[in-house]
């Protein structure tokens, strides 16, 4: 498997592509994963202008038309039946993308949200990219969390993407192994599975001015571990004596009621100018989770010229190489330690932090990867 830290370098023997990339079963409204979304959305931007591609359609829905930062010359067309209802996305999954990708008569493609057919293979080259093994993890961890049929569902899709994937793109060397294993697991030999990275820019503006304020990331789901969270921030809110607010974005997760405390400040949601205004002014953002496949919170907090506090996970170590002030979710005194750290991190090592990131995570190095990766598959 190809690390996404090393150099791509390019060779003539890269040739012109065709592809067809479907983004048809995603919405801001309907997904779980704003980071995946953000991901497919923005890939396609920068493969759009690549000279490589020599042709290139798109698979969308009306929900993503105002998302879409597209040159006019990429058709577009329009598939709602994918997001319409359980059936519609279904028969997309299983039947409407192949049909597509066969009637468009591209040599590829490119599902970026990963989950493939299981009824047949696809009819052109298939590309796949699986962000992170997060359902497997769910089957083995939070059996429960998941309804028996769909269950059952995802574990067909996951094989049908093992199988019939010609290549499966991952965002780190951690998920690759995991895809690797899952493989195993099944008794399915892999394709080539390659890994790109995601990309990320230097916003336009950043605060430079701090407030007396800690940013915290709920989460709705059993991994992000918001009940942690709200244990280890009220213990240490008592002992500190922490006189600033403390924010929480995010929805918190059924049945837990959100913490009804002095200085405490919670935001279902925020509208993205606010909530990168409030990444800025924060002295530290506070990032729990169980499991990742990447961990973008952190990467964006160093961007902001924030100082992250964030769970030690195999990825999150993989992606940020020392930066931040990371914690084990299993103790208590290591996340104290890392938040009060945080306070004293200086901002010329955090701006260090930054740019070091950005350098390492960018969208023309992300696609490298993945136009070297389909020419050297077809």
């Amino acid at each position: 498997m190809d690390s996404f830290f090393a150099p791509c370098p390019y060779s003539a023997r890269v040739s012109e592509l065709s592809l067809s990339y479907s983004i048809a079963d995603q919405s801001f409204a309907q997904t779980q994963s704003i980071g995946i979304l953000n991901l497919s959305v923005q890939m396609l931007e920068f493969l759009a202008r690549r000279p490589e591609i020599r042709k290139l359609n798109v698979l969308s829905n009306s929900s993503l038309s105002d998302r879409l930062k597209l040159p006019p010359e990429v058709p577009v067309t329009l598939h709602d039946s994918a997001l319409r209802n359980l059936i519609g996305r279904i028969a997309w999954d299983q039947w409407g993308a192949y049909a597509q990708g066969k009637r468009l008569g591209n040599k590829w493609l490119f599902l970026p949200k990963g989950y493939a057919s299981f009824m047949r293979s696809c009819p052109v080259n298939l590309a796949t990219c699986v962000a992170d093994a997060s359902y497997e993890y769910y089957k083995r961890v939070y059996p429960r969390e998941i309804p028996f049929l769909k269950k059952w569902y995802f574990d067909f899709c996951v094989r049908g993407t093992i199988r019939y994937s010609k290549i499966i793109f991952t965002i780190s060397d951690y998920t690759s192994a995991e895809v690797v294993r899952i493989a195993k697991g099944y008794g399915i030999t892999p394709p080539r599975v390659q890994t790109i990275g995601i990309g990320f820019t230097r916003p336009e503006r950043v605060a430079t001015e701090k407030r007396p304020r800690i940013l915290l990331l709920a989460g709705r789901y059993p991994h992000k571990r918001t009940d942690l969270a709200i244990e280890y921030m009220a213990r240490w809110h008592e002992r500190s004596g922490y006189k600033g607010t403390i924010e929480w974005v995010g929805r918190f997760p059924p049945g837990l009621q959100a913490p009804q405390r002095p200085n405490w400040i919670i935001h279902s949601r925020l509208p993205d100018p606010d909530f990168k205004r409030l990444k800025a002014e924060a002295q530290a953002l506070v990032y729990f989770s169980d499991y990742e496949g990447f961990g973008m919170p952190p990467v964006e907090s160093c961007i902001f010229g924030t100082c992250p506090v964030y769970s030690d996970l195999p990825a999150t170590r993989e992606v940020m190489q020392g930066a931040g002030c990371s914690f084990d979710n299993r103790s208590y005194e290591s996340f104290e330690k890392a938040l009060n750290t945080a306070f004293q991190v200086s901002p010329d090592v955090v701006e260090g932090w930054g740019t070091t990131l950005l350098e390492r995570h960018t969208w023309p190095g992300v696609v490298n990867r993945v136009i070297q990766g389909l020419s050297e598959s077809e």
